[in-house]
């Protein structure tokens, strides 16, 4: 886990930086990130879970198997853990538990 806080601008100079685009380049798993980086994702589509302090974005990351072997979808995950916005990775609907193993 990174320290410091994770923002649209830091992710904007990581892009230039390294020429690598991809939010998943720029988050770890547990990171702290500002509030901007979660509104962007708000803002891009309609949320597929969306509660106070919860936020799971709206298109689908990929799709694994559950432990019942059903298959099901995985959406990139900010939640709010004590008082401040984490990434939880891409996990199932309502969930913070990263199912990806990217």
């Amino acid at each position: 886990m990174s320290t410091g806080i994770k923002t649209l601008d830091g992710w904007c100079e990581f892009s230039d930086r390294t020429g690598k685009e991809s939010i998943y380049d720029y988050l770890n798993l547990g990171d702290i990130v500002s509030e901007d980086v979660v509104d962007n994702f708000m803002d891009m589509l309609p949320p597929r879970a969306m509660s106070h302090g919860y936020l799971q974005v709206g298109e689908a990351y990929d799709h694994v198997y559950d432990i019942d072997g059903e298959l099901r979808a995985l959406y990139m995950t900010f939640a709010k853990c004590d008082g401040q916005w984490r990434y939880y990775g891409n996990c199932f609907e309502w969930e913070t538990v990263d199912k990806s193993w990217r």
